[in-house]
């Protein structure tokens, strides 16, 4: 058994020895077309067994790069569209500016340049000193309009309402004349109402009308005239922090009606679609620039300041919230440089009041601050925040000077208005200035925004974040305040045809 073990054994080991090796496995040549590139760029052979995967995964990757070409082109393509678009909406709203700027332009070309010869400035004058007489030259003088001019398509028969506070104020009976004549020729029609109707030479003055009286009628007016069907409401407050004028207008704007305040804001509530006309804020803020500018503060000096005082109307008239910043924004420049000094001290709006906007407090006022605190200098301006207390002032210093007890110069006194009244001052050298509500002006404005309304046109928004009422923003359509003087009297007053206007009111 042992024997035939070993013979087993001897015949295994000369089989192994007899066996042929096998070759080692040669690696697959792979093409160059299946030679990739790593992310550190080293080439990498793959072998056939995971040539065809590899390939699909990068066709892959080429159709995702593709799509996201496309995509790229079409998001440059969309934001192209949407930049062309906007830019071609830029262009027609530049081409209706410089179209209605070229009309105006055009009128008062030939009185422009004969202001502008006259006021040529002389070498030593400087480039500022251009700029302000230039501007007061333009903002001072009311654009001329005709009706053929106005850039609208017209009505066919709409009814426009207005409600106005009083047939007392010159301002809103010279406004119905200009605005229903304009609004009929380009085929709108109007309707007007007066929360207090006594004529200018009867009843009692509105100061002494009891604002509940007189809001409650103009709320009864602005009923009628959605009953009667009013597209459009323009309404100059009686009283902007009326609690019940305020809901009023919440619920028509809210039926649909659109609400258009003139020259105020009303108080604490949303049913304003827009503020129209000059607007309380830039009208402080042009008797504040007409200050700087006649008492020459740009040249003025701590150590040679200008003096001056200030009167605004009752605390609990809202419009001052407005108004006197307008103001103080462009004096407090100058205030805080020293260049003008209120000797009174009197500068903060409870201090500058005059209690029910009264004629005969702001003269009482003014001849205790002759008596108090100008016994021996000299008062460059008083800033009179309208016609009303210019009248006081003007009257006190007149006094003072005639008897003696003031001893300086009259002072530049502001105003605004334009009342008959202050027109007569401004003449007699009483009172230097007062804002002007040009009516032809209003009326050209008030067609066209009535029109862009109706047709659906793109209105021009002056100011979007101004007037915060309380209750919302008031987007405004702003009219810029025009100044009368004594030196362009003749032009702003009896050429624009105003005198011949009032006098069909007489």
């Amino acid at each position: 058994m042992d024997k035939d073990n070993e013979i087993k054994k001897e015949n295994l080991k000369n089989d192994q020895k007899n066996t042929v090796k096998k070759p080692k496995r040669k690696r697959v040549q792979v093409d160059s077309e299946y030679q990739w590139e790593s992310l550190h760029h080293k080439s990498i052979r793959m072998n056939e067994r995971n040539v065809n995967q590899n390939l699909h995964g990068e066709h892959e990757k080429s159709h995702k790069k593709l799509r996201l070409t496309e995509h790229k082109m079409m998001v440059k393509f969309a934001i192209g569209s949407i930049i062309f678009f906007v830019f071609l909406l830029f262009c027609i709203f530049l081409g209706k500016r410089i179209r209605s700027g070229i009309n105006e332009t055009q009128e008062v070309s030939e009185s422009s340049s004969t202001a502008a010869d006259e006021n040529t400035p002389t070498g030593d004058e400087s480039e500022e000193e251009t700029t302000a007489s230039k501007y007061l030259i333009e903002e001072n003088v009311a654009p001329p309009n005709d009706i053929e001019n106005l850039d609208i398509i017209g009505g066919n028969g709409e009814l426009i309402g207005f409600s106005f506070p009083d047939q007392q104020c010159e301002k809103w009976m010279l406004m119905e004349k200009q605005i229903d004549k304009v609004l009929h020729a380009s085929g709108y029609n109007a309707d007007f109402k007066y929360a207090v109707e006594q004529p200018l030479e009867e009843g009692p003055s509105v100061e002494g009308f009891h604002k509940d009286k007189l809001v409650k009628k103009q709320i009864e007016d602005i009923e009628e005239l959605v009953k009667e069907g009013a597209g459009i409401i323009f309404v100059a407050p009686g009283d902007v922090s009326s609690e019940a004028l305020a809901a009023e207008l919440t619920q028509v704007k809210n039926s649909g009606i659109y609400v258009v305040a003139i020259d105020h804001v009303p108080m604490r509530t949303d049913g304003v679609n827009f503020l129209f006309g000059c607007d309380d804020y830039h009208v402080g803020e042009t008797m504040g620039n007409y200050i700087v500018d006649a008492l020459d503060l740009k040249h003025a000096t701590a150590e040679e300041p200008k003096t001056a005082e200030i009167f605004t109307g009752d605390m609990s008239d809202e419009t001052l919230y407005f108004r006197f910043p307008g103001l103080m924004e462009a004096l407090f420049p100058y205030i805080d440089s020293g260049a003008l000094v209120i000797p009174s001290g009197q500068i903060e709006l409870e201090q500058v009041s005059t209690l029910d906007n009264s004629e005969s407090e702001a003269y009482e006022r003014m001849k205790e601050l002759l008596a108090e605190v100008y016994t021996s200098g000299n008062l460059d301006a008083v800033i009179c925040i309208d016609d009303v207390l210019a009248g006081g002032v003007s009257r006190a210093m007149a006094e003072a000077v005639m008897d003696g007890t003031y001893g300086g110069t009259m002072p530049v006194i502001t105003g605004d208005g334009s009342s008959e009244e202050a027109l007569d001052r401004i003449l007699q050298g009483k009172q230097s200035m007062s804002v002007f509500y040009d009516p032809a002006q209003y009326a050209f404005s008030i067609t066209e925004l009535v029109d862009d309304i109706y047709h659906g046109t793109e209105m021009e928004i002056t100011d979007a974040e101004m007037y915060q009422n309380g209750a919302i923003v008031v987007p405004a359509i702003e009219l810029f305040p025009l100044v009368v003087t004594a030196e362009n009297y003749e032009d702003m007053i009896v050429d624009t045809g105003y005198l011949h206007a009032k006098a069909l009111l007489d």
